[in-house]
């Protein structure tokens, strides 16, 4: 029986798979954090062209105000559930995730029979085949399947998850090229009246504006096609990696 414990207790000293590339998805969240920076801005469109609108633009754009405040909580909700389930990945994927090694040592070393005691060679037995459990718990190949797993399943509720954020990303940039048109198409009528010589200061203010607006609409398209790449990208790692884990989890089981 000693020797017997001893291999279970060294069964765990298996050196454990690279899953370095598990841990960088999991902390690769620059996409959605530029989503939710995004989803933010598109929320603030009325308050930010309140300003710039015509009474009868300003009542439609209140409406959709309210629209886009109501959808708020569950658009932020889609990006969470994907930001919790890259933490969760990435703490499955930690080196000392499946380590059952402190459980297995303070559980010492093998048992004897002990018959006058009441402890027969089935006690001895049954210790013995419970630590083999434990172990079964840990080390290399429990991490690997389990990873497999949950990437497997994972992936086609996140691939529809993330699908959907690139959905609200197109939107956002539809809308800020709508915000764009509206603003800067009222700052061309004005600056074309305003610029005469007794409302010149204003014309200069007003061209100032103008060129302030222009880019920051213009980086704001780029902050959006930029989020729909990451997104992308996020999206083809974990189909690899899903793909690549239950591959090399079989090959293992096989073994």
């Amino acid at each position: 029986m000693s020797l017997c414990l001893a291999g279970v207790l060294c069964g765990c000293a298996t050196p454990r798979p690279e899953l370095a590339q598990v841990r960088a998805l999991a902390a690769g969240t620059d996409a959605l954090t530029a989503f939710s920076e995004l989803s933010q801005r598109h929320v603030d469109t009325y308050r930010r062209a309140r300003p710039y609108l015509s009474p009868a633009v300003d009542a439609r754009e209140r409406l959709l105000d309210a629209q886009r405040r109501a959808a708020q909580a569950d658009v932020a909700r889609l990006a969470q559930a994907v930001r919790l389930y890259l933490q969760a990945l990435g703490r499955l994927a930690q080196d000392d995730a499946y380590d059952v090694q402190p459980e297995l040592a303070s559980a010492g070393a093998a048992i004897r029979a002990w018959p006058g005691s009441g402890i027969d060679d089935r006690h001895v037995s049954a210790y013995t085949l419970l630590l083999q459990q434990l172990s079964r718990l840990g080390g290399a190949a429990s991490q690997q399947a389990h990873l497999a797993q949950v990437l497997h399943d994972g992936d086609a509720p996140l691939q529809a998850l993330l699908a959907a954020l690139d959905n609200l990303l197109a939107l956002y940039d539809k809308s800020g090229d709508n915000e764009r048109d509206m603003v800067l198409g009222l700052l061309d009528v004005e600056i074309a009246y305003a610029d005469t010589p007794q409302q010149r200061l204003l014309a200069v203010l007003a061209k100032n504006m103008q060129q302030s607006k222009t880019e920051e609409y213009r980086l704001f398209g780029l902050r959006h096609t930029l989020a729909r790449r990451q997104l992308a990208a996020l999206g083809r790692e974990h189909a690899q990696l899903a793909a690549a884990l239950t591959t090399t989890e079989a090959r293992w089981t096989d073994q």
